[in-house]
């Protein structure tokens, strides 16, 4: 059976991956190299995921690097902070590690789980790992992990996998952040803009039920004095 090396960013991400690549007939190792995963306990909780995702279903997993430093991390995107531009750095020392490193350990082929998420850049992560195949003479198989996105998600829950808020780096926590404020803003506006639209439509039920009953009122009231005119007429 081929033995394939896959470079794992994290738990959920790396279960279709192995689900499907076993299908193929491939034998997977997990292989947790992130640098660019802050703070340190994040870095930790993705770890123990995929700890979590090895025993579970039972694949090796090979784990190097410390925990990463954001400050070291930031000086050596050059000032590069752009989302999208930065993330071809952040691919590219993990792809080139696993290519070296399945080169050097024989395995047949090697890959990654960020070929799994529909929030990485696709095109940008084939080119780094095909450069890096070609750097160290190891043979990239490329998958597009995304057709089964929700069977992952559904898989994740049910195994009660930790499931990370952003991408990896600091900058991406900090936009996930700003996300999340902005979401719950919006959210707070939407709500009250429903209730304001529920409070004015309520008013004017409210109102048109006054018009009617102020109309039946007088409807009544008419025909009241008419009876009593008649009954007057009748009278004299």
């Amino acid at each position: 059976m081929p033995r394939i090396l896959i470079h794992a960013c994290c738990g959920p991400c790396s279960l279709m991956p192995i689900v499907h690549l076993r299908k193929e007939g491939w034998d997977p190792t997990l292989f947790y190299f992130n640098p660019n995963i802050h703070p340190a306990w994040e870095w930790e909780k993705r770890l123990d995921a995929l700890r979590q995702v090895s025993e579970v279903l039972c694949v090796p997993l090979i784990e190097e690097g410390d925990q990463p430093d954001p400050s070291a991390w930031l000086s050596d995107l050059g000032g590069v902070v752009q989302e999208g531009a930065r993330c071809r750095l952040c691919y590219r020392p993990r792809l080139q590690r696993a290519s070296e490193l399945a080169a050097a350990l024989q395995f047949d082929a090697f890959t990654t789980s960020l070929l799994y998420s529909r929030y990485q850049h696709h095109g940008t992560i084939c080119e780094e790992a095909r450069n890096a195949a070609a750097r160290h003479g190891a043979f990239f198989l490329y998958r597009d992990f995304r057709f089964w996105w929700y069977d992952g998600i559904r898989m994740s829950k049910e195994l009660g996998i930790y499931r990370q808020k952003w991408c990896g780096c600091v900058l991406s926590m900090g936009e996930a952040v700003r996300q999340q404020k902005e979401a719950a803003e919006r959210k707070a506006r939407q709500k009250a803009e429903r209730a304001a639209k529920l409070a004015q439509e309520a008013e004017a039920r409210r109102l048109k039920k006054e018009a009617q009953e102020a109309r039946q009122s007088a409807k009544r009231n008419r025909k009241a004095e008419k009876k009593r005119l008649r009954q007057q007429s009748e009278n004299t």
